[in-house]
């Protein structure tokens, strides 16, 4: 019988197991990198010097404005409330009633007049844009008549002879007074007379005139001071209390005019 055939073996063949995937896996597995999170340390930078942002230096500007008005309106009323005392005791009758209509008139309602769209008011700051014009009106009108009627009370108990500090710069409030308020009445109605002269035109001149009135108001105010009326009724040291007021009232209540002022200004020079 025939030896029986050996089988062969090649080694020259590679055998693929397509069906196993374990070992594959596990290939993979040990071949992906491992990562351990180690803490890095805690660096501490240098504080600059400057680090509020615009927001917060904006925000700061803003309460230091609300402060500011809000002793602009304590210095009003509290030279308001003392010459209304100081007049009404006495009797309104003539330097008494001079005082106390230009007091009224000028110091308070022409102050707060022209601070109604001023952002940094207090008491007008929520109020709409229409709500605020509305109060301007009343309070200018009311403002100019008794400021005016006040002047020109003195000036006819004087015979139009006026020759002290006082007495002229009175007399000039009163002439800007009577334009202020018929330039008023013109930039109230700036649409209908826009062939003529500008909108914006219209109502920066009201503005110049208005702001030139308060301010030579108030200094007549001052200068009132020193009459003989108010010194043979309050002492010496509380005159200089009342200049003092008077003044800061000025100062603190001109920023806002100025400064819507100084903004219809550029828009004139931006369109001319």
């Amino acid at each position: 019988m025939a030896e029986a055939e050996q089988p062969v073996v090649s080694r020259s063949r590679r055998v693929v197991d397509y069906g196993s995937t374990i070992q594959t896996r596990l290939a993979a597995a040990a071949r992906l990198p491992s990562f351990v999170t180690i803490e890095s340390p805690r660096r501490y930078s240098k504080m600059s010097h400057n680090t509020l942002s615009p927001h917060d230096s904006q925000t700061r500007w803003q309460r230091l404005e609300y402060f500011l008005n809000v002793l602009n309106q304590i210095c009003i009323g509290f030279v308001t409330i003392y010459m209304s005392y100081l007049t009404l005791r006495t009797g309104l009758q003539g330097t008494s009633l001079h005082a106390w209509l230009v007091t009224i008139g000028f110091s308070f309602f022409m102050a707060e007049g022209v601070m109604i769209h001023y952002g940094g008011n207090v008491l007008t700051h929520g109020y709409k844009r229409h709500t605020k014009t509305t109060i301007h009106w009343i309070l200018l009108t009311l403002g100019g008549c008794c400021g005016a009627s006040g002047a020109l009370i003195k000036m006819i108990q004087k015979g139009f002879s006026l020759h002290s500090t006082h007495g002229k710069l009175g007399f000039t409030a009163f002439v800007l007074c009577l334009l202020a308020m018929t330039s008023g009445v013109s930039a109230l109605f700036s649409a209908r007379v826009k062939r003529l002269i500008t909108p914006l035109l219209n109502k920066t001149f009201h503005n110049f005139l208005g702001f030139s009135c308060f301010v030579i108001a108030l200094t007549t105010q001052y200068y009132g001071y020193q009459t003989g009326y108010f010194k043979s009724r309050s002492e010496t040291d509380f005159q200089i209390l009342m200049k003092c007021l008077t003044l800061t009232s000025l100062v603190l209540t001109s920023y806002g005019p100025l400064k819507a002022l100084y903004q219809k200004c550029e828009n004139i020079s931006r369109q001319f």
